[in-house]
């Protein structure tokens, strides 16, 4: 199992690791260290069988020490670091002499800035350790007394546009920061010395957020893990999206869909409702209206970035991150709802039924499971070659969706460009969801251990189960399922 370590000397840093470990997506073949400054936070901090934490106090090296000592004997040698001045700090009272890598999709550059002090030998026999192939602007060259096969190029698009794999080295601060300091987002940066390396998350620059402290923690699993290593990032669903989300739904009546899903609970139930679970819950608006309304609420989701902004609710349920298919808490519930055709992420038959016995072991005798579902009719009239252009707070936001019939696939594409100073960034998320039939669903729920009682349409009170397959998949762009443990 491979064996990270992350440390953050900040207070800032610190809070902001809060937040993305408490739903961070650990994974199995990894085991996370987290040490950090200041007072113990661990009763804010996960549990969970692949995470360590450690509260040190460093104010000079004897500090620093303290933490060197925790990482031998635990024999962790991937270490990466919250931002840029935590190994500064780091560097500085070690009295360590380093380079800095920014690393793009196709170009590198190393700041020369933390190694000044080393001499030409040293320096050459760090890059040439670093496997570096150097390159200079002709502003620098006088650096090529220290690195006599460096390539000279007249300017930085000169180097950009024809460096064939040469890293540029520069000592030039303006130069650094105009090409780094604004775009840290799309660097990955890691820190090379005599004997040791690590990486850098880089938080506390102007394009942190918390989806960049999880691209930067995704990066460096990729780059530690050896099944993971030179993957390419792949940002899931629902992730930079997330931010959007609220305002991009906020046409939907939360109010008028859990009356709704209310009135099914009573005409099935004669136990009154107090304790509920939501799946699949997003950022939480149907769930804090629960909790509003004084039910004793639990919600989970898969997207750690949704999740978040859930978390930053007034009235927000306990929250926990987990899957669709995901054991969940046996805590006899009444209620366990899942909404806004989240069903039809599953697109094997077989992830439905899974989720159907997770329902069934959390639910209490009696207790009641609704699912909605996306219908073919939905899907042919509204999210057909259909697209359309939002604009956002901070951008535009383009929703691209295409209905494959052979496969009863529904695409969705989203593509969002994000204002950043005279530019705009882009960044893309895809969505696959199955477009189940009504009777499709009937004959793989009649052997689920969940008895199916009901299929409701909004627009309608009765009960269309045994009109499933006549044409409420057309009719309807919405249906409900209810079913119902024994008891």
């Amino acid at each position: 199992m491979a064996t990270l370590a992350v440390i953050s000397l900040n207070r800032e840093e610190h809070r902001r690791l809060l937040e993305v470990w408490k739903f961070y997506p650990f994974l199995l073949d990894l085991h996370y260290h987290y040490l950090y400054t200041g007072p113990d936070s661990s009763s804010d901090l996960p549990e969970h069988t692949g995470f360590a934490s450690q509260a040190f106090t460093v104010k000079h090296s004897g500090g620093i020490n303290l933490i060197r000592d925790y990482l031998v004997e635990k024999g962790i040698e991937r270490i990466c670091f919250a931002s840029l001045e935590s190994f500064a700090l780091w560097a500085n009272l070690q009295d360590i002499k380093y380079l800095t890598l920014y690393t793009a999709k196709n170009h590198t550059l190393a700041d020369l800035r933390g190694c000044a002090e080393l001499s030409s030998e040293e320096l050459a026999a760090l890059l040439n350790a670093a496997k570096i192939h150097p390159a200079l602007l002709q502003s620098e060259a006088a650096l090529s007394g220290s690195n006599k096969d460096a390539v000279i190029y007249p300017d930085y698009q000169s180097w950009l546009q024809n460096g064939s794999g040469e890293t540029l080295l520069s000592a030039n601060p303006d130069l650094l920061s105009a090409i780094c300091s604004t775009n840290l987002e799309h660097y990955r940066i890691s820190h090379i010395w005599s004997g040791g390396e690590a990486a850098n998350l880089a938080l506390g620059g102007d394009g942190d957020s918390y989806v960049h402290t999880l691209n930067r923690l995704s990066q460096f699993e990729r780059q530690a893990l050896p099944v993971l290593a030179g993957q390419s990032a792949c940002v899931p669903a629902y992730t930079l999206f997330a931010e959007y989300y609220d305002s991009y739904m906020s046409h939907v009546n939360y109010e008028e869909w859990l009356d709704l899903m209310l009135s099914w609970y009573r005409r099935f139930s004669r136990t009154p409702l107090k304790r509920v679970l939501e799946v699949a819950c997003g950022t939480a608006n149907a769930a804090e209206l629960l909790v509003f309304r004084g039910y004793e609420v639990d919600a989970c989701d898969s997207s750690p970035s949704m999740l978040h902004i859930a978390d930053g609710k007034v009235f927000k349920p306990r929250l926990f991150r987990a899957s669709l298919t995901d054991p969940l808490p046996h805590k006899d519930y009444d209620f366990i709802f899942c909404l806004f055709d989240s069903i039809n992420y599953l697109t094997h038959r077989s992830e439905i039924r899974a989720l159907i016995k997770h329902a069934k072991a959390a639910l209490r005798p009696g207790g009641i499971f609704v699912f909605d579902i996306s219908t073919l009719g939905n899907s042919l009239q509204n999210f057909n070659d259909s697209t359309t252009f939002t604009r956002v707070r901070d951008g535009y936001l383009v929703h691209v969706s295409n209905y494959e019939i052979l496969s009863n696939r529904q695409l969705t594409h989203f593509t969002l460009f994000r204002k950043n100073g005279a530019n705009y960034d882009k960044y893309e998320e895809r969505h696959v969801q199955r477009v189940y039939r009504s009777d499709e669903l009937v004959d793989l729920l009649a052997g689920s251990e969940l008895h199916l009682k009901a299929i409701f349409a909004p627009e309608t009170h009765a009960n269309l189960l045994n009109k499933a397959g006549s044409g409420i998949d057309e009719r309807y762009y919405r249906l409900f399922f209810l079913l119902q443990k024994e008891g």
